[in-house]
């Protein structure tokens, strides 16, 4: 079809423009998730019936999580729904104090370490009340020791 002529525009590819702050944020709850769950993303591809490239391109933002597949990884991973969109980047939601892991996810996994992933399945575990005031507590410490 002919753009001009519908009216439409081109739909936006990710590859041409870089990974939307949304998608990018869901594939890296999805890597977080599934390392606190101790899953390899060849255990995750498993269960949804996909390969294990594609889990990592969802977990890197290249490609869109549809919502029958993002069904599929909540199931999986044990995680409401709700989890993959908690603490969006500045822009994409109403509460103001975003506390974002950085985006590159090569620089950050050898940072964890088995104490780590134990502590962030228990604070994925924690109903939201919980993990908000955990952050809070965190951010109050960081600011003393500083």
């Amino acid at each position: 079809m002919d753009a001009k002529r519908t009216g439409q525009t081109q739909r936006r590819t990710i590859l041409a423009q870089g990974a939307h702050p949304v998608d990018a944020h869901v594939g890296q709850r999805i890597f977080l998730a599934r390392r606190a769950k101790g899953m390899s993303q060849k255990v995750l591809a498993g269960r949804l019936g996909i390969t294990f490239q594609q889990i990592q391109k969802y977990e890197k933002g290249k490609n869109r999580v549809s919502a029958s597949v993002l069904y599929g990884i909540m199931c999986a991973l044990d995680v409401p729904a709700t989890y993959f969109f908690e603490e969006m980047p500045n822009g994409f939601r109403p509460a103001p104090e975003a506390n974002v892991l950085p985006m590159d996810l090569k620089a950050v996994e050898p940072l964890f370490t088995a104490q780590d992933l134990n502590l962030l399945h228990n604070y994925l575990g924690a109903p939201l009340a919980v993990r908000k005031a955990v952050r809070s507590l965190l951010s109050i410490l960081a600011k003393v020791e500083t």
